[in-house]
């Protein structure tokens, strides 16, 4: 009955950080085991990770940060390795509906349940590595990240020509702003 349980466990996909992925090397820019695309490698594995992906395509344009409640979630986060756990704070604050973080923390693809909205940095190495090199068919000029600057606004990035500002949480004033989710694996 152990070893089925041990078996069982390392078939799943989702969710996975049991470091089976692990055999494998990836460089930024390959295709990740979700079909995303590879666009950090900090070296090494530590808290259950090494790599970033993220989806091959925008989930959404025109989307606002928040869910209709302008009050401080408290996903300060603005690092590398930060935006899950910032899109875990803006989900169990902000609650259903379909915003930036939730849409991130619904998408499945190809099995995989564990994308997040990316954080400031996160987003910003999506832009350098991804978008600058002309890989990954970016649709929108303005991305979400899911750190959040203050009451009112949240941080983006401005595909344009690479820069990062803030933004009213609900969007309005600007149609263009999308989501494209990451993993960690």
């Amino acid at each position: 009955m152990y070893q089925i349980l041990i078996l069982v466990a390392s078939c799943s996909k989702s969710h996975n950080n049991d470091n089976s992925e692990s055999n494998i090397v990836y460089s930024v820019r390959d295709i990740g085991p979700a079909g995303g695309l590879i666009f950090y490698d900090k070296g090494y594995y530590s808290d259950g990770w090494r790599y970033l992906e993220a989806s091959p395509s925008d989930l959404c344009t025109n989307i606002q940060w928040y869910n209709g409640h302008n009050y401080v979630t408290g996903a300060y986060g603005t690092d590398i390795g930060t935006g899950k756990e910032n899109t875990k704070i803006i989900v169990n604050s902000q609650g259903s509906g379909y915003y930036a973080a939730m849409i991130c923390d619904s998408f499945i693809i190809n099995e995989y349940d564990d994308w997040f909205l990316p954080s400031k940095d996160e987003l910003n190495l999506i832009y350098t590595n991804l978008c600058e090199q002309k890989i990954g068919n970016f649709n929108c000029t303005w991305y979400w990240s899911s750190s959040e600057y203050d009451y009112f606004q949240a941080w983006l990035q401005i595909f344009e020509y690479g820069g990062q500002g803030w933004w009213a949480k609900c969007g309005v004033g600007y149609n263009n702003l999308g989501v494209r989710a990451v993993r960690a694996f």
